[in-house]
């Protein structure tokens, strides 16, 4: 009891940290450049940040690996693995589907792209030119590595290797093999595997929570180095489509996870928002799902009673391929860009738009920004002007914020979604620990 106390007096602690980081934030922004504030954000408060996100980093790739051939090998046989991987997987195409048309509701409806003038337009391009540039030679690689090459993506060559460069798709498609692996040979040798990856996967859920201690300070000092470099007056260009964005975040947040609760996880929706309070902070501060996976994995199995096996499997699986914020995000921001430049995209064309969004989502680098190369390489795909892209990259820090709490809210989703299909009695574990 006094653990899960401390908990919940953490999150709050979060949770203020973001409001004092923002309000820190916004004051050096007025303040201005200076070598004094530069000086306190580069060697002081940025530091403070960066260690933050590159402990919980550290810790993601073993968590990963050894919880999902954990969670996959509990699952018992081979039959559940794909009774279960299915049923996960269409909950996350149809929640993400859910997204994508909230964001084109919004985004026909409100057409923030048509107040936008050709001198904003104009001068944004010319700013960000060299930002864009590096962008799109990113972006060139998107579709080639739809088909084919999604297969070296997914398989390859050498594990060590996709481990250090945090290729999450390869890292999940060998932990799942392996745990399908271990489940065909003797069980006597596979236990002592299982053990193994269960202790590993126990050390680094010990070690976030140490990290998590730091959080609400260093969660502050993100807020405050993001806050103070975009600012405020970055936005009035663009403030009705960042109004359109987050209403189409608070939508999906709100409206589909309430629903969801409700009629088919059938648990309390006040305790389910109350409950997910340090992921969605976590979220907010790093901008990164894979860095706010422990604290997924954490949260759900404390709080929810979600088990392990389903956690462990369901999360990093989740944290890959279930992107409901991203897609939402990409479908405003390109149908956005094109009203700036008066492209019309016909229905054709914006179903087009929702097939792309939804294949590319899957496998977006969990990292903030990461969704922007993805990006531009629809808007390409669709005669959008790619160049657009720099209207909205004054804003996007902020944005992706955003999209990011909206993603691991879905992965808590899908988690307790497979728990419930699994009889897991979550309103007992939430009785008892109120």
């Amino acid at each position: 009891m006094k653990k899960d106390k401390a908990e919940k007096n953490n999150s709050t602690k979060i949770f203020i940290g973001l409001i004092i980081g923002g309000i820190i934030g916004y004051i050096f922004n007025i303040w201005g450049a200076g070598p004094l504030r530069d000086g306190i954000l580069k060697y002081v408060v940025s530091p403070v940040g960066i260690a933050f996100l590159r402990a919980l980093f550290m810790v993601v790739v073993p968590l990963v690996f050894c919880s999902l051939v954990v969670g996959v090998a509990q699952l018992g046989n081979v039959q559940n693995v794909g009774r279960l991987g299915g049923r996960l997987i269409s909950f996350y195409l149809i929640t993400t589907l859910f997204a994508v048309l909230i964001g084109q509701f919004f985004i026909s409806t409100v057409r923030p792209g048509d107040g936008v003038s050709a001198e904003t337009r104009d001068s944004s391009v010319a700013a960000m030119q060299e930002q864009v540039a590096s962008l799109q030679a990113k972006s060139t690689a998107v579709n080639d590595s739809l088909w084919p090459g999604l297969v070296e993506k997914v398989i390859p060559k050498n594990i060590i290797s996709e481990m250090a460069a945090t290729n999450m798709l390869a890292i999940i498609f060998v932990a799942i093999l392996l745990g399908i692996a271990l489940l065909a040979i003797d069980k006597n040798k596979s236990k002592v595997a299982i053990s193994f990856f269960d202790a590993i996967s126990d050390a680094c859920i010990v070690i976030v929570g140490w990290i998590m201690r730091m959080a609400p300070y260093c969660v502050a000092a993100l807020i405050i180095t993001a806050v103070s470099n975009f600012g405020l007056e970055v936005m009035k260009n663009v403030a009705l489509y960042i109004g359109v964005v987050i209403a189409g975040y608070l939508t999906h947040f709100f409206v589909s996870y309430s629903l969801i609760m409700k009629f088919i996880v059938k648990i309390p929706i006040k305790e389910f928002y109350k409950r997910i309070l340090p992921i969605v902070s976590t979220a907010f501060g790093t901008s990164s799902s894979s860095a706010t996976m422990p604290t997924t994995i954490r949260t759900l199995e404390k709080n929810f009673g979600v088990p392990e096996k389903i956690s462990s499997f369901s999360v990093p699986l989740g944290a890959t391929v279930n992107m409901d914020g991203t897609a939402l995000f990409e479908v405003i921001a390109a149908l956005f860009i094109a009203q700036v430049f008066g492209v019309e995209i016909s229905l054709t064309g914006q179903f087009t738009l929702v097939i792309l969004v939804l294949l590319t989502s899957i496998g977006v680098a969990g990292v903030p920004g990461g969704s922007i190369p993805i990006l531009i390489s629809a808007m390409a795909s669709l005669g959008i002007p790619p160049a657009g892209i720099a209207l909205i990259l004054g804003v996007d820090r902020l944005l992706d914020m955003g999209r990011t709490v909206v993603n691991v809210t879905g992965d808590a989703a899908g988690a307790l979604y497979l728990s419930k299909i699994e009889n897991v009695d979550l309103n007992g574990h939430i009785q008892e620990t109120s």
